[in-house]
């Protein structure tokens, strides 16, 4: 019978006669098919029948916290009775709602609960999780270090070393890898060595880890990032393609691959970027700092002061306005433009590192006095910083 049979099947019951198992066995059916709301239907009519069977409570609580009816799910697990399970559920929803102070306190009291090796492994790891949210990252290696001593496996193994990385042991994190973990094939495991090795400047041993890595999962978007940055010429531009066909963003990526691209001579790759980023990205005070660097490579000096007078977001943004001005300040045919913007947001630039080549240019192409004491005022502030 396919599914569509079965729904016309079901249409025909009266759902309110059948046995209970009958009707988790449907709703196991319709989580299948996502149809949650009817899941939740036979949910709750299995909570009504049996309120104080803890599956029955669990099975509706979690069927409503997958349909983003946290409060209700809430609700019913205030109303029931308190159970390692029940509170672990508790602790899972407030712990999705970042309050963590309360999500402690209910997973320390499921844990009192608990006797259930399993569940008690289950709520120390969540309790861990928790912790290392909240900073108390010693907390968390504490417990996952006990975890992995109790349990030796790959999620309790990655565990510790995600906490040690956090704290910056570095190089307790690969000790600890090369003891216990080179039996495991895994990609978020590798990631994590590689990030290790290149904290401690090792970056051939990070760049192989990170290999390593996308060899397992061809669509590890992170680390085609990081390879770029290990890599040079043709080769670094082939990673920072593939990080940006999967949908990655970052400005650095996106600064690195214009300057490789002018390295390389590939003006056009520029130009496609540009207009990539502008049209199917929005606009925003990112995406036009990326078109603009870019666009400055190319020397492309009209399109920016286009660009400038269409958005005025860009005079909202120091950095984007400095990086503007200063593109147009090498260009004689814009000084006198760049004059006018000059002296309308000059307190705004003040503290804008390339504000002083900003300045410098138009004074060499104008030698307008203003100007000048713009200068001096910004030598005198540097030389007394520098004092």
């Amino acid at each position: 019978m396919n599914f569509e049979q079965f729904l016309e099947k079901y249409n025909e019951l009266d759902i309110k006669l059948l046995e209970r198992e009958q009707l988790e066995s449907f709703r196991d059916i319709f989580f299948e098919h996502g149809m949650l709301d009817k899941a939740l239907e036979l949910s709750k009519l299995v909570y009504e029948k049996y309120p104080n069977d803890e599956a029955a409570v669990i099975s509706y609580a979690d069927n409503l916290m997958c349909l983003d009816k946290k409060d209700d799910a809430l609700i019913v697990l205030y109303n029931s009775e308190k159970t390692a399970q029940t509170l672990l559920m508790e602790a899972l929803i407030y712990k999705s709602d970042m309050l963590l102070d309360v999500a402690e306190q209910k997973l320390k009291s499921a844990k009192e609960l608990a006797e259930e090796e399993e569940l008690k492994n289950i709520i120390d790891y969540e309790l861990s999780t928790v912790y290392a949210e909240d900073d108390k990252v010693e907390e968390s290696l504490n417990i996952t270090m006990d975890l992995f001593n109790r349990e030796k496996n790959l999620q309790n193994l990655k565990s510790v070393i995600d906490n040690m990385l956090m704290l910056g042991n570095y190089v307790d994190a690969i000790a600890f890898y090369l003891e216990y973990g080179e039996e495991y094939e895994d990609a978020e495991l590798y990631f994590a060595i590689a990030f290790a090795y290149n904290n401690m400047h090792d970056l051939e041993k990070s760049k192989n880890y990170l290999l390593k890595t996308v060899s397992l999962d061809s669509e590890f978007r992170d680390a085609y990032m990081h390879l770029g940055f290990l890599s040079k010429g043709e080769e670094a531009i082939n990673y920072f393609e593939k990080y940006l066909s999967l949908q990655g963003y970052s400005t650095a990526v996106y600064i690195h691959l214009t300057e490789l691209y002018r390295q390389e001579k590939q003006y056009n790759k520029i130009r496609s970027m540009v207009r990539d980023v502008l049209t199917n990205m929005g606009i925003d005070n990112d995406t036009l700092y990326i078109s603009i660097n870019a666009l400055k490579g190319l020397y492309e000096v009209e399109k920016i002061y286009e660009i400038y007078n269409e958005q005025d977001i860009i005079k909202e943004d120091s950095s984007l306005l400095v990086l503007t001005l200063l593109e147009l300040s090498e260009d004689e045919d814009y000084v006198d433009f760049v004059l006018e913007e000059i002296n309308k947001y000059h307190p705004f630039l003040y503290d804008e590192p390339s504000y002083y080549e900003v300045l410098s240019n138009v004074y060499k192409l104008t030698g307008n006095s203003v100007i000048k004491r713009y200068i001096e005022e910004l030598e005198i502030r540097n030389n007394y910083n520098e004092f």
